[in-house]
């Protein structure tokens, strides 16, 4: 083990010699301490401190220069890392009531789902007692001192200025409705802790060998409440150390959160800047950012992810040793509320992967500051109850067993009003689910195959810049193709209208009734090619929809209109009556239409969003729906045609 961070950082700094790993311990928790100490050191073998640097982005040039003048002596580059709330004062009232961050985020919602049981959390930080008299009801699980190296805790230290680990701890899993104290955010989980901070910090080394702990014995969630100043984005202010570690907990598919930092910053503090980590930011009961402006306040930047209560936080702790219940402020505050939450998520629905997670957490908080994503609150608010709710909605359908007797066939899939997608196989006789984070909240989602191989993708048109963004695969990212298509009254349908096994991009205009059809996508960074040509059908306010009902391969356009419910289908691209309609459905419903048997044929399906269910017709004709399932409660609905 030592011999891989050795070559690990000699590699990265250039280096020749060997160069020995050890153990430090410096930060602390009090700000005043803090300030005074360096941001990293350079120590020997037996851990003596041969250099101090106050600045951390000055560590890499300062310790080639050490090893320079030091030929022979085997040295250690340490980054420290300091707990990331500010000095506790005792409250007015210790109870429930003055715990205004738990409302705020929407924990009584959650609590009517779910306690968090069945989920295990590693809280890496000082070490955390549990003998006080509000304490912990949940089960604690394999813990581990990461600086003497030991699977147990130390006793209670009556010399500790403030137990920060057993604050942190306590805002996700408090003892909560035993009539003593203060609530807790998931009071079920399975509490893992993990010490890697002392009460005057912690180094490289022991975060690393923390989290490696946690993934090591099955946490779901890492919570890191500690950081390290940076003046530059990941990964130019990093740890080669503990990234290896964080991309170990990435694969293992951990959940893992860290606070942004105390310093005042422009740049999220490290950890919680690395791309594997959800870095959380702290804001008041007004939503404002924690902002002294004395170089003390929650640090911003690009790396941001989320915020979350983090000011005058009410929860037991010790102070000198003594417990009670103390109020404290900082991002260190913030960051177990995200975890907590990450935690009632996959205690509701286990079966969701790390990046669902991730991208529920983000998708649902409340947007704060410039609309979508900004460096100062991030994706916004943390919303609890509205995570638990979206993760509730992802539980593959009742059914368990569909229509889909040959494939392929189509998929549904959703959006919510956050840009979250998801797809359910969900009408195949194994129902399975995926999503992914893709857009921004107001644009116009739909799917298609781009690319020619068969599956569908997502699209989206921004009418607040007239342009459409195609993605080629299912997952999150960035737009692989953007052009410009048009003003904010059109409507962008996709299909196959020439049948080259390829989906472009045309144009309906609602207040004409009459589609405009461009048979290649736009060029990059360029606009849609003029219509190829264009035809009336319907009626403006007629709401159209794309497919191949006939099976000969072109999908062609047709319409539901909503002020009668009849939907009307037509075989071709052109001018005429339709070839068929029927009434289908309730008024109110959306309708959209997929091969949902793997027969080559579309056929009609309504969306309820009163109900949540999808009811499909194998046939296109008015009846009772062939197969009906629970998806959930989603602005868009839409079919994923598979080919």
């Amino acid at each position: 083990m030592i011999a891989a961070t050795v070559s690990h950082l000699g590699k990265r700094l250039g280096l020749i010699g060997a160069i020995a790993a050890t153990i430090i311990v410096l930060g602390g928790a009090a700000a005043d301490a803090q300030d005074a100490m360096p941001d990293a050191v350079i120590v020997d073998p037996s851990g003596e401190v041969v250099v101090e640097i106050e600045d951390r982005a000055d560590a890499p040039v300062a310790f080639e220069e050490a090893v320079t003048t030091r030929p022979g002596r085997q040295l250690s580059l340490q980054y420290i890392y300091r707990t990331q709330g500010s000095v506790p004062f005792p409250p007015n009232d210790p109870y429930f009531a003055q715990q205004w961050n738990l409302g705020k985020v929407g924990v009584p919602s959650a609590w009517g789902q779910t306690d968090g049981e069945g989920v295990i959390v590693a809280v890496l930080d000082t070490t955390i007692n549990f003998t006080g008299p509000d304490g912990f009801c949940g089960q604690v699980v394999d813990p581990y001192d990461a600086i003497a190296q030991a699977p147990e805790l130390p006793p209670l230290n009556a010399t500790a200025r403030f137990g920060h680990g057993t604050f942190v701890a306590g805002t996700i899993a408090q003892c909560t409705d035993n009539g003593t104290g203060v609530a807790g955010i998931a009071p079920g989980v399975s509490l893992m802790p993990v010490r890697v901070l002392s009460n005057r910090g912690g180094t490289t080394d022991q975060l690393a060998r923390g989290i490696d702990w946690a993934v090591d014995h099955g946490a779901d969630v890492i919570n890191m409440s500690l950081g390290g100043p940076c003046k530059a984005e990941w990964p130019a202010c990093g740890d080669t150390v503990v990234d290896a570690a964080i991309a170990r907990a990435h694969s293992a598919g951990v959940v893992m959160v860290a606070a942004s930092g105390n310093y005042g910053l422009s740049y999220v503090a490290y950890p919680a800047n690395n791309p594997n980590v959800l870095a959380v930011g702290a804001v008041g009961s007004d939503d404002v950012l924690w902002d002294l402006g004395v170089g003390q306040g929650s640090d911003t930047g690009a790396d941001l992810s989320l915020v979350a209560p983090g000011v005058d936080i009410l929860q037991e702790a010790t102070k000198w040793g003594v417990y009670g219940y103390y109020l404290s402020t900082g991002t260190s505050m913030a960051a177990p509320h995200v975890s907590a939450a990450a935690a009632d998520v996959l205690a509701v629905n286990p079966n969701l992967s790390m990046d669902q997670v991730v991208a529920i957490l983000e998708s649902t908080a409340v947007d704060l500051g410039t609309p979508g994503f900004d460096t100062q609150t991030g994706w916004g608010r943390l919303d609890v109850g509205a995570a638990v709710n979206a993760a509730l909605a992802m539980i593959a359908p009742e059914s368990s067993t569909g229509p889909c007797s040959k494939a392929p066939c189509d998929s549904i899939g959703w959006v919510d009003a956050g840009g979250l997608w998801g797809l359910w196989d969900a009408l195949t006789e194994t129902p399975s689910v995926s999503s992914f984070y893709f857009g921004e909240p107001g644009d116009v989602p739909f799917m298609g195959d781009w690319d020619g191989d068969g599956v569908a993708t997502p699209g989206l048109y921004r009418r607040s810049d007239g342009f459409v963004y195609i993605r080629y695969s299912n997952t999150q990212g960035v737009a692989d193709l953007e052009f410009f298509f048009g003003n904010p009254g059109a409507v962008p349908l996709a299909g196959d209208f020439d049948g080259d096994g390829r989906d472009s991009v045309s144009i309906w205009r609602p207040s004409e009734a009459r589609v405009y059809v461009t048979n290649e996508l736009g060029a990059d960074g360029g606009e849609l090619d003029a219509a190829e040509f264009s035809f009336s059908f319907g009626d403006p306010g007629d709401t159209p929809f794309v497919g191949d009902f006939d099976g000969d391969g072109v999908d062609t356009v047709s319409l539901y209109r909503p002020s009668t419910g009849f939907v009307y289908f037509r075989n071709s691209l052109s001018t005429g009556n339709a070839d068929l309609s029927f009434f289908y459905g309730n008024l109110g419903d959306q309708i959209f239409v997929g091969d949902w048997d793997g027969d080559g044929d579309d056929t009609v399906a309504a969306y309820r969003p009163s109900t949540g269910r999808v009811y499909a017709n194998l046939e296109n004709t008015n009846g009772a729906a062939d197969w009906d399932g629970f998806v959930g409660s989603y602005p868009y609905l839409l079919s994923a045609r598979n080919r």
